[in-house]
């Protein structure tokens, strides 16, 4: 076995420094634990920074409360920095929330060790008993360390209270050799990741004219982000007049029937060669706040990697990314107004994984929980977000059930963050227990930093009862709909 140069011990111990992991550190912190965050890359923020996922969904209740006092100060902080639009709509710059992040958790006296990954799980079985009478007798683990390595070598880390898996792969799970949910159900098969892009250069102000009369030609009121069309914004003699730009906007070209602006131009291009069809399957863009010259793009999108924890797949996400990113440069240059002087600004340093492999918990929720917009004794966030599973055809609609139901949104239970086998485990994150269509709601930011929260506060009270979790977040000013 390897020599252990290092060794550290802390009250909590989260492993992955993004979305959940960021959120659950400062969390437990601010209950005055000692924190130690180990991360594979340099930087925090995960999906939100290193994989360019911006901006926000929202989570589709009223006023959109975001279950997070942690959330809450993230977006006021990017607001005053001129990186994000401040009111919840979720337009941000990922790499100012990155440094945002990493200032929140220096004040907290968090300690990060960067660069380094886990290599193992030290675990010892502990007499106890963890189902009920009708479940046979078998032994619970306890986690005594953590493997790591990084340029120092190898070490082990310790918590004397809790580690949070925050991975957003279950690495730590899958490292104990536990058992974990993969995919969905019946092909065991992931969502379709992507490697997000920016680009910059760009004449945001040409390109939206150029959007909005598209727009206009296929009959749609304006660019998405925009308020519709008004009388206003039309001339005397009845023509159409391009609507003012909003201060943020988007627009999509997708598989299906559905109307898209852009979508004939992009058929014109693979007709003459300078795209391939699944270009046309998902492209979609954000303008970027603060960023005056710069829109980010959720694709290109890899629809037929089925087991995305592979790494050898990871690595051809990176690479044919990149060259498909470099085919999409060519065609905004040569078709789009606006875009004469683009160029490459950025490419997601990771690969945009929806879903990875899930923990196994003391209670994995359900896709019935969803769409019954089920609520629980021990609620943690909520969110009516809608089903969004991606594939060469999307599977995105709106999650209803009972119309008659006042409080038309979801709940997630704190048992969904407390790993089934272990005393001293917990997820947080899209890692959590959940079946593969109900993780397809559940995965975006704002939930994630409610998880987030949850498991640093759980961590650093040392409970599992999300009753008092959920008091404590409450009492930090995370807001929840009633």
């Amino acid at each position: 076995m390897a020599e252990i140069k290092y060794e550290y011990t802390y009250d909590v111990v989260v492993l992955g420094a993004g979305t959940a992991g960021a959120a659950a550190a400062i969390a437990a912190a601010d209950l005055g634990a000692k924190v130690l965050v180990v991360e594979q890359f340099g930087s925090a923020g995960g999906s939100g920074s290193l994989g360019l996922v911006t901006p926000l969904m929202s989570n589709g209740i009223k006023d959109r409360p975001q279950c997070s006092y942690i959330g809450n100060e993230i977006i006021e902080r990017l607001y005053q920095l001129d990186a994000s639009d401040g009111n919840k709509r979720g337009y941000f710059d990922p790499m100012m929330l990155s440094i945002v992040l990493e200032e929140m958790l220096h004040e907290r006296g968090v300690t990060m060790l960067y660069h380094t990954m886990v290599t193992g799980v030290d675990l010892e079985e502990l007499q106890g008993h963890t189902g009920g009478a009708a479940e046979p007798a078998r032994r619970k683990k306890h986690i005594t360390g953590i493997r790591v390595c990084n340029i120092s070598g190898n070490g082990i880390v310790h918590a004397t209270k809790r580690y949070i898996d925050a991975t957003g792969d279950a690495i730590v799970c899958d490292f104990a050799s536990l058992p974990t949910l993969h995919g969905d159900e019946e092909t065991h098969k992931n969502q379709p990741c992507s490697l997000r892009y920016m680009i910059g250069g760009v004449d945001v102000e040409a390109f939206w004219r150029y959007l909005a009369e598209m727009r206009n030609r296929a009959g749609l009121s304006s660019a998405s982000g925009a308020q519709p069309a008004t009388s206003s914004d039309t001339s005397q003699n009845g023509v159409a007049q391009t609507p003012p730009r909003p201060e943020n906007f988007s627009d999509a070209v997708t598989s299906g029937e559905r109307k898209r602006a852009l979508k004939p131009i992009f058929l014109k291009a693979v007709e003459a060669g300078d795209l391939e069809e699944e270009d046309v399957l998902y492209w979609q863009f954000f303008t970027v706040p603060g960023r005056r010259d710069v829109l980010a793009f959720n694709c290109p999108e890899f629809f037929d990697i089925d087991d995305i924890t592979n790494a050898e797949k990871q690595s051809f996400v990176q690479v044919q990314g990149k060259l498909r990113i470099l085919r999409h440069l060519r065609f905004y240059r040569k078709y789009l107004p606006g875009f004469e002087h683009a160029y490459i600004a950025q490419i997601s340093a990771m690969v945009g994984i929806r879903e990875g492999r899930r923990a196994v918990t003391e209670y994995v929720f359900t896709t019935e929980d969803a769409f019954a917009w089920r609520k629980f004794d021990d609620a943690i966030a909520q969110s009516n977000y809608p089903v969004d599973v991606h594939g060469r055809s999307l599977r995105n609609h709106a999650l209803s059930r009972d119309e008659n139901e006042p409080r038309k949104y979801y709940e997630i239970p704190f048992r969904s963050l407390i790993v089934k086998g272990v005393d001293n485990l917990l997820v947080a994150g899209r890692n959590l227990g959940a079946e593969f269509v109900a993780q397809s709601s559940v995965r975006i930011i704002p939930t994630c930093r409610s998880l987030g929260e949850a498991a640093g506060i759980a961590a650093a009270l040392s409970t599992n009862d999300g009753r008092i979790v959920r008091a404590e977040m409450e009492k930090k000013g995370a807001e929840f709909a009633k």
